[in-house]
């Protein structure tokens, strides 16, 4: 079953806190080296908004690492959600109503 975006959104929170938290940097000095703000890159780190693809870029070259490198991290904190409660992903699934569709097939 596909990850809905509130699964993906909390991967990728976790990613983020957990490449941060191995480089000992604050949010203050992440965001101010990836040119995001302070406040965005907390409601990141909590899951509640979608960054763009340009804030992704900020984020890893705040964090030090390639955009891969947090990609990387991402998928598998993804896997470890899928995982680790199907029961909270069904419910969470259900509730948001949102679903990812996967990659566009090519015609």
């Amino acid at each position: 079953m596909p990850p809905t975006i509130d699964a993906e959104l909390r991967a990728l929170a976790a990613a983020i806190r957990e490449i941060r938290a191995r480089q000992q940097l604050s949010q203050e000095r992440v965001a101010a080296k990836g040119g995001v703000g302070r406040k965005y890159v907390g409601q990141i780190e909590r899951g509640e908004i979608t960054p763009s693809f340009a804030a992704l870029v900020g984020l890893a070259y705040g964090l030090s690492v390639p955009l891969s490198e947090l990609i990387r991290v991402y998928e598998e904190r993804l896997r470890a959600l899928a995982g680790a409660g199907s029961e909270d992903a069904e419910r969470a699934r259900r509730s948001s109503g949102i679903h990812y569709a996967g990659p566009a097939s090519p015609e």
